[in-house]
């Protein structure tokens, strides 16, 4: 979706502009498939729009193909179904788990009112201790994160939180133990969700128009050259690239590149998910947006509803989910073994989502190689080396792989548009080759 915006915000009257994308259609993981009545997306595609900008731009590409949604997230541990966020709702639990959690934000707020001392640069397990305290770690963010990021909680640091991590009063947490939720929280309580067609007529409506060449894989950067090598056999010149392509990606087809960015590129972490798409013969099965689930009795972190989004990408009278599991890159679980999906039927009965007698109608596996980037102590500084590098060799690598960064859609189309006003700004007329991989 970056790539297409840098495209779409680029002047076509000034600018000579190419999207090339290796798929059928646009999007990357911002794409939908239908299947036998039921449209999926690659997990979760919600908007969370913050900008008047982006608003605009939502309401000019879809019009009235839009819902707004309220969101109902809850988090399934210790058997029980509490509210989303986790640190705020804690009503509900086992009572030794409420008091554990509030103590210890208690204690917490004590020792590290200062805010030097939760600077999201520490280790992960540090910051949320001192912001969350030993409870709320304890039994929520230390085993969802873990299970997330498939990373030693010591080892990747707290940069990325920032408005994902709701960071709670005092007062807030003591009212959210004692009874349900009065009140929101959270950069997502609202979100924008396609009426008809997944997150697809989104991509496809910002790439109307473009030239945009399809079924057209990057096999190499010739970055001293500024020449691309398609997988047609062809080689096209550029003058600027923008690449919303995983960056590791990115690098692997760019030859000899210099010990530091090598040694850079190394420092590079993230980890991987499957998709699980599942149709069900039932309505209704939740009335919930996602559920978390922290616990390692499950093998999925979160499954989400579609249906209850907008009604009309399942078929009457049934119901639809996605199911991701995490898993290190080189860890992959075996997918096609009856074991790993009856597992996963197991767990989700378990979780009374689905019941014995369900009939699943559809169950599509879709594997994401680069899902979450790890935010390690060494990524700033190699991101750093590797964008001056880019940057210096007209390359803008964008979006939420393209920039190694754990983001959301309206900052990839924010992402876009000033790579389009950065190539705009340093050349008024250039050939500039969009890579949508």
């Amino acid at each position: 979706m970056a790539g297409l915006s840098a495209a779409y915000h680029l002047d076509a009257q000034t600018h000579e502009v190419s999207v090339l994308e290796k798929s059928d259609c646009v999007g990357g993981t911002a794409r939908s498939i239908e299947i036998k009545g039921f449209t999926f997306d690659i997990t979760g595609h919600l908007l969370h729009l913050h900008f008047d900008y982006t608003k605009e731009l939502i309401k000019k590409l879809l019009g009235d193909n839009i819902y707004t949604c309220v969101r109902k997230a809850s988090i399934h541990s210790n058997g029980i179904q509490t509210e989303y966020p986790f640190q705020v709702n804690t009503f509900g639990l086992p009572q030794t788990v409420i008091q554990e959690c509030v103590e210890g934000f208690k204690e917490a707020v004590q020792k590290y009112s200062d805010p030097e001392l939760r600077k999201t640069s520490l280790p992960f397990e540090d910051w949320s201790t001192r912001t969350f305290g030993k409870g709320i770690h304890k039994h929520f963010m230390k085993p969802y994160n873990e299970k997330l990021w498939q990373t030693d909680l010591k080892v990747m640091t707290a940069e990325w939180c920032g408005m994902f991590v709701p960071q709670p009063k005092l007062e807030d947490v003591i009212a959210g133990s004692q009874k349900p939720p009065s009140k929101d929280y959270g950069y997502n309580a609202t979100f924008l969700y396609p009426k008809r067609g997944g997150i697809q007529v989104l991509s496809e409506a910002l790439g109307k128009g473009l030239p945009v060449q399809l079924n057209t894989a990057v096999e190499g950067v010739l970055w001293r050259e500024k020449k691309i090598k398609l997988s047609d056999g062809t080689v096209r010149d550029y003058d600027s690239l923008v690449s919303s392509i995983p960056m590791m990606e990115l690098l692997k087809k760019m030859p000899n590149l210099p010990k530091d960015i090598q040694t850079a590129m190394a420092q590079l972490r993230w980890t991987s998910v499957l998709c699980i798409n599942i149709g069900v013969d039932r309505a209704n099965i939740s009335d919930r947006s996602w559920i978390y689930f922290p616990e390692n009795q499950f093998r999925f972190y979160r499954v989400g509803f579609p249906m209850n989004f907008t009604p009309h990408v399942v078929p009457e009278g049934c119901s639809s989910m996605y199911v991701e599991v995490a898993y290190p890159p080189d860890q992959a679980p075996d997918f096609k073994s009856p074991a790993f999906m009856e597992r996963i039927r197991k767990d989700l009965e378990t979780a009374k989502i689905l019941k014995p007698t369900d009939k699943i109608l559809v169950c599509d596996l879709i594997p994401i190689r680069y899902a979450y980037v790890v935010y390690t102590a060494e990524r700033k500084s190699a991101m750093e080396q590797i964008t001056k590098f880019f940057w210096e060799n007209s390359i803008q690598s964008i979006g939420r792989y393209g920039g190694w960064k754990y983001s959301f859609m309206e900052e990839a189309i924010m992402d876009g548009k000033k790579a389009a006003e950065k190539i705009s700004a340093s050349s008024p007329a250039s050939v500039s080759p969009s890579l949508s991989q």
